[in-house]
């Protein structure tokens, strides 16, 4: 399966830099020409709307649900980790063809 070449570099840039869900929503800003917060702010206004969806120069980003997973702290212990989904949805160009991308985040409650 071929990632979208922005998953690609976050996954690349995050063994160096570590980057979380929210410093991920930075680098996007950043590639996409918004200022920083831009996508952060898009996905909180997309869970508290009725609509599920927040738009702004033809980036979509719509509310997915919820998800809650254990996380192990130690040996014998977990801790419950809640997860807001959120899909990402932009158009980009490559090799002078516009392209449509896809990214889903996931936001820690």
């Amino acid at each position: 399966m071929q990632l979208p070449a922005a998953v690609r570099i976050h996954r690349t840039g995050a063994i160096r830099q570590h980057l979380g869900s929210k410093g991920y929503l930075e680098f996007l800003d950043q590639r996409l020409g918004f200022s920083r917060g831009t996508l952060y702010d898009l996905c909180l206004a997309a869970a508290k709307s009725k609509g599920r969806t927040g738009t702004k120069n033809g980036v979509k980003v719509t509310y997915r649900g919820e998800s809650e997973r254990e996380m192990r702290t130690s040996s014998h212990h977990t801790t419950p980790v809640h997860k807001t989904i959120f899909l990402i949805e932009y158009k980009m160009m490559k090799s002078g063809e516009p392209m449509d991308r896809v990214i889903q985040v996931h936001l820690e409650k």
